[in-house]
């Protein structure tokens, strides 16, 4: 590698890869508590995995019933963008540039890197701060839609085009570590590295400069200039107004699942669930779907008479072509869709007020959005039947009204 278990904490320290525990993958994830356990294993992958490192550190690490282990609270330093183009990689560049400029011009802290093949990472420097993170609650996704909020806002203000918006809201992100060799999930590499370019370049360099350097690049640590603020004072300082999840409409995610056969079940469940809710449909199009995007999409399978092996197939199909982060956990997917499948209580569909409140909501593109109003989507009307007051209840009242 470009550097050594030396340069490790160094690296750590300067980018704000410095909260542990974390979690590192290639692509799948395990938790590391120190820099020489990153180290070890980025030697061992790197030039034939991915090298990827969480953009949060964790805290608070439990284990779920079903064998997980997972967070409770995240630290939150870095606001993760990946810009993208598939054929014009100039394109990622220029939104890059954008960004960065506008960050500049707004004195906040942030570093850029080229990835090594099509895309460019941004990556925003907070005050580290701590947010309690557990879909029991809804303040992981609480955390998640401030994210989207914010970047969306970036996205739309600003033009960023390239942006990926699979990637977007996700506090828990995986990134390329600086310096690591660019291997794509297939075990491709492109032969370049993933490269930090120092911010008071980017107006000067081309595309095809960066992309040459990255073939031999040299171990230099950019400056990163601008203030350090968190999270909330950045989102002041953009003037970002957040919306309660009951008001907010979810952007519609730029991917497709593109079945061939029109006839294989996942392409029937997906389109059936397309004709009930797009907005779910539209949340399962990202590589990490929400928790509550994964309970109604298996809920709706429920409905439909669907077995769990029958919906575990098509979860899989699904996940391999849009390549869920997670997939590898069989057990534990297993387990929660067992919670689902084997406990009668779980047997409607949520209407569409609920769905909206719990981010899987796309709006007026959707034909039923226009009818939320309607009688069929209202909560139930209780009609209250009173009883006949007793005896004893007249008596008191009329002692007490005969005065």
């Amino acid at each position: 590698m470009l550097f050594g278990i030396e340069n490790l904490d160094e690296m750590c320290h300067h980018f704000g890869f410095n909260s542990f525990p974390r979690a590192i993958g290639n692509p799948r994830q395990t938790f590391v508590f120190a820099t020489e356990q990153v180290y070890s294993s980025f030697q061992d992958w790197n030039g034939i995995h991915p090298c990827f490192i969480s953009t949060a550190g964790y805290d608070n690490l439990v284990y779920e019933v079903g064998g997980k282990q997972v967070p409770r609270a995240v630290i939150h330093t870095l606001t993760f963008f990946d810009f993208d183009h598939e054929t014009k990689p100039e394109n990622a560049f220029a939104d890059a540039q954008r960004l960065s400029a506008f960050l500049t011009e707004m004195d906040i802290a942030h570093w850029v890197q080229y990835s090594g093949s099509k895309g460019y990472h941004l990556f925003i420097v907070h005050t580290p701060t701590r947010f309690k993170f557990d879909y029991r609650d809804g303040s992981s996704e609480a955390l998640k839609q401030i994210l989207q909020q914010t970047q969306d806002h970036l996205r739309q203000s600003l033009g960023l085009n390239t942006l990926d918006e699979q990637t977007t809201g996700d506090p828990k992100r995986l990134c390329r570590f600086p310096f690591t060799k660019h291997v794509n999930r297939m075990g491709e590499g492109s032969g370049r590295h993933a490269i930090p370019i120092p911010t008071s370049e980017l107006s000067s360099l081309s595309h095809e400069e960066i992309v040459r350097r990255a073939y031999w690049p040299q171990y230099v640590l950019p400056e990163i200039y601008g203030r350090k603020v968190s999270l909330k004072r950045f989102i002041d300082k953009l003037g970002v107004a957040l919306n309660r999840p009951e008001d907010m409409i979810r952007p519609i995610v730029n991917a497709d699942f593109d079945f061939d056969k029109s006839d294989a079940e996942t392409s029937r469940y997906l389109a059936s669930l397309n004709h009930r809710c797009m907005g779910v449909v539209n949340e399962l199009k990202r590589m990490n779907p929400p928790h509550k995007a994964r309970v109604y999409s298996a809920l709706f399978a429920k409905t439909l008479g669907m077995s769990m092996e029958e919906f575990e197939a098509v979860w899989v199909e699904m996940g391999t072509k849009m390549g869920y982060v997670d997939l590898h956990n069989h057990d534990y997917r297993r387990y929660q869709m067992s919670t689902l499948f084997d406990d009668p209580r779980w047997h409607t569909f949520p209407n569409c007020t609920t769905l909206k409140a719990n981010g899987c909501c796309v709006g007026e593109i959707c034909p039923r959005f226009k009818d939320m109003e309607a009688d069929d989507y209202q909560p139930k009307r209780v009609i209250r039947k009173w009883s006949k007051p007793s005896d004893k209840r007249n008596e008191n009242h009329e002692i007490l009204s005969s005065d």
